[in-house]
């Protein structure tokens, strides 16, 4: 899973992230990341994009970590790739045998997700300025593996060299795929180019794409129950990529089989966005799913929300160790970071201890709950409502006097900030004004109310009612409240 950093605070701590939000890219294997595992293990003798990938991820870890060593990003398997990946599986607990199987795969990508999330302010990595001859650093580095991978796919664009130096093989290199995408050929990777090579880029690493496809491209014939392909896999990576952000939309694997899953979730994709329900990807519906997944990946941005968990139904006590345990860790370091008093409970193991019990009499002291030794079910909803209260920040509580600016991200249920309670006052603005809505309390925390009156607000504009907050829904309740002034 890509995480958003969601909070007031900069918090560099990896851990953190893989607990607190989601986003553009959902876990697994639809990972825009590239991160799929590519069902066999590599190892010395290997060859191809998936040793690439180790690679590279491998070498942007040792940058940060003097325990790994640097290593060429050349697609062969060797003795210094094997090196890498035995000081990667020795650090982090997994098999020493300098072998890439499903665990160290999805260890190595986890590591360097985390670390994307953390060093970059977009997830795509752009730098914030285009990059051209003459550049150097990790920028460079980033974008040339990129072109790298779009060109095991693309026998227009020539392979080159990931050594972070923006020369003249990487201008060539650039320029082809300006080429090939019909943008302009200038060899300079400003936002336009960058987003482009970072959807081909995650499309081909997740296979995706047939040689020389371009994403985006309709197969041809229609794609129904039974179908199998290329071609469908691509459409259950839009559908899988959707269902992160509408949560009605059912969550498919991404298999290339066309079953009953896939059409179930086409049928509740054509429901929502006002198509004929039958299951079936037409030019149409292909057009509306390619359009709605590039609208979320670009200019909507990604969906800030935090993927709270619901209690696991029984106590959480001394002793107790698992992914439970490791949330409530989370939860109380989170808050200590606003609060002196409560105490950090150490690292994030999973494992209910000294430490952890101490962190929870802090915050119990503190917030007035009664002290216990267990998070019972009253306990774990009232440290994820503390959470949710210092993430959301303290909202004013007057309307603004101008319609803000679309935040840049997607809202759905568990977001919360400031772009959240805006979005609140504007709607109790509009159902003061017009008494056509309910109040919603202006808590900066995106939970079932606001979900319900999203909803209605965009039944009654007549946009998709999904209950989350795109650009589309932002600028439409925004016109109610600050409706243009007609030119004389």
């Amino acid at each position: 899973m890509y995480f958003v950093q969601l909070t007031y605070i900069y918090v560099s701590v990896k851990d953190l992230a893989e607990l607190t939000s989601e986003g553009e890219k959902p876990s697994g294997e639809s990972n825009v990341n590239g991160s799929t595992y590519p069902g066999t293990a590599l190892q010395v003798g290997s060859t191809g994009t998936g040793v690439e990938r180790i690679q590279f991820w491998l070498n942007a870890l040792a940058e940060f970590d003097p325990a790994l060593p640097s290593i060429s990003v050349d697609g062969i398997y060797g003795n210094a790739t094997a090196n890498a990946v035995r000081a990667f599986q020795r650090e982090n607990g997994l098999t020493v045998d300098g072998v890439v199987g499903p665990a160290t795969w999805e260890a190595i990508a986890a590591a360097y997700n985390s670390l994307e999330s953390d060093i970059q302010d977009q997830p795509s990595g752009y730098p914030g300025t285009p990059l051209r001859q003459g550049d150097r650093g990790d920028s460079v580095r980033l974008l040339q593996f990129y072109l790298r991978m779009v060109a095991s796919n693309f026998s227009s664009i020539p392979t080159i060299t990931v050594d972070g130096i923006f020369g003249a093989a990487t201008t060539s290199a650039v320029k082809a795929f300006q080429k090939e995408f019909g943008l302009t050929q200038d060899g300079v990777v400003g936002p336009a180019t960058w987003q482009k090579l970072y959807e081909v880029y995650g499309d081909v690493a997740d296979s995706l794409l047939a040689p020389n496809q371009r994403p985006g491209t309709y197969p041809g014939t229609p794609l129904k129950q039974g179908s199998t392909g290329t071609a469908v896999r691509e459409a259950q990576f839009y559908l899988r990529l959707l269902a992160v952000y509408f949560p009605t939309l059912p969550t498919v694997t991404i298999d290339g089989i066309y079953g009953p899953s896939t059409t179930a979730a086409v049928k509740a994709f054509q429901t929502m966005f006002g198509l004929t329900a039958d299951g079936i990807i037409g030019p149409a519906t292909w057009q509306a799913l390619y359009e709605q997944a590039q609208r979320l990946r670009s200019s909507d941005g990604l969906l800030a929300a935090f993927n709270l968990v619901p209690w696991p139904g029984f106590e959480l006590m001394m002793g107790a160790e698992g992914p439970s345990v490791a949330f409530v860790q989370f939860l109380l370091r989170y808050i200590s970071y606003f609060y002196d008093t409560v105490q950090d409970p150490g690292k994030l193991d999973g494992i209910f201890g000294q430490s952890t019990l101490d962190s929870l009499h802090s915050w119990q002291l503190e917030f007035n709950q009664p002290e216990s030794d267990t998070v019972d079910e009253f306990t774990w909803n009232a440290l994820e409502a503390t959470f949710l209260s210092l993430a959301a920040g303290v909202p004013d509580s007057t309307v603004p006097a101008a319609a803000p600016d679309y935040p840049g991200y997607v809202m759905a249920p568990g977001s919360a900030g400031g772009a959240v309670s805006a979005l609140q006052q504007a709607m109790n603005g509009i159902a003061q004004r017009y008494c056509v809505a309910d109040f919603v309390p202006i808590d900066g925390v995106y939970g079932t109310e606001t979900t319900s009156a999203v909803t209605a607000f965009q039944q009654g504009l007549g946009l998709p009612a999904t209950g989350v907050v795109d650009r589309a829904t932002w600028d439409a309740i925004f016109a109610l409240l600050y409706p243009p002034i007609p030119e004389a």
